[in-house]
């Protein structure tokens, strides 16, 4: 059989803006987003920025974690924005819609909805039913080092995927709105259409050095961008069971860390699919498809999942200015 490595669980030894500042863009948007700014008002709470005693569902060595990843963000943010600038404003977007987990073990989600729908791999949640509901929320940080406390509402196994929604941020002003990514447009896909472009991928890779025969720490940025291609299927496999090794395959870099990273069309934007795995044998990597992506969200996600096409005039640039399925009610 072949063996899985799992990214955001390998053992070793996924910004709000202010609404009052930013009227002018919510004027150029639809009218939907002021729908979206009032639910979120109500659904989102806040925690004061940078308090000295630890964040909401955290201990003191977590928000230590947590702190320490912050600070090395905000030193790289402008590195990393303008690495993903040189890509174009869709790649841009991408980066802003990007989280990073802010514990130990890494991990990597992103935003599908301005209203703070994100998608990871189930098993950044973990691995069993007891585990993710165990953890159920979790701290993930934006590229710029914004915390946002997310909670898992679907967790799919068969699927690897897990549906989450932000419901807290750390700062002063609720959010009217996230920066996203969106799915394809159906009147542009078939399901082969995709398995072979070129493809970005953010993610945040894991701090241990892996293959060191000593203990050492690697030397990579929090959140990196690799370029690749997508490498087809594996063949025969159903696109729907990603529980032991992602079907989607894929070349660009990642290292264990970079679960539920996002894969992204270079030209678009629009997410492809997401990283969960790797074949060690034949150094591919793995992830869940765009199919599977689709049909989870269109089961799951509130009026379903965006298309690209729609206005995402707002969410550009809104984080830098300010075999089981379970689901949680």
């Amino acid at each position: 059989m072949t063996r899985t490595l799992r990214s955001a669980t390998h053992e070793a030894s996924s910004l709000p803006y202010d609404k009052d500042a930013s009227r002018s863009i919510v004027d150029q948007t639809h009218e939907v987003l002021s729908d979206a700014g009032q639910i979120l008002t109500s659904e989102i709470s806040l925690t004061a920025p940078g308090k000295a005693s630890p964040l909401p569902g955290l201990d003191s060595e977590e928000t230590r974690i947590l702190r320490r990843k912050q600070q090395r963000l905000r030193l790289s943010a402008q590195s990393i924005i303008r690495l993903a600038s040189k890509y174009g404003a869709n790649i841009t977007n991408s980066l802003n819609a990007t989280f990073i987990f802010a514990q130990h073990e890494a991990g990597t989600a992103v935003c599908i909805d301005l209203r703070g729908w994100v998608i990871t791999c189930a098993h950044c949640f973990g691995e069993s039913d007891e585990e993710w509901h165990a953890h159920r929320r979790k701290w993930l940080l934006t590229y710029s080092g914004i915390a946002v406390q997310v909670e898992c509402r679907v967790w799919d196994a068969r699927r690897d995927l897990a549906l989450g929604r932000i419901v807290c941020v750390e700062g002063v002003t609720v959010p009217g709105a996230f920066a996203f990514v969106s799915l394809p447009s159906l009147d542009s896909e078939n399901e082969n259409s995709y398995v072979h472009s070129p493809i970005l991928c953010i993610g945040q890779p894991g701090a241990d050095d892996l293959e060191s025969d000593k203990p050492r720490k690697t030397d990579y940025a929090l959140v990196e961008i690799s370029e690749g291609r997508l490498r087809g299927m594996i063949a025969g496999a159903d696109p729907q069971d990603n529980s032991e090794i992602g079907t989607l395959k894929h070349d660009a870099w990642t290292y264990w860390g970079h679960s539920g990273a996002p894969l992204l069309c270079r030209e678009t934007g629009a997410l492809l699919g997401l990283h969960s795995s790797w074949d060690e044998n034949t150094a591919m990597r793995h992830g869940v498809p765009l199919v599977a992506i689709r049909e989870f969200l269109t089961a799951n996600l509130p009026d379903g999942p965006s298309s690209t096409g729609q206005d995402r005039t707002l969410s550009t640039d809104v984080l830098v200015k300010a075999s089981q399925v379970i689901v949680i009610d």
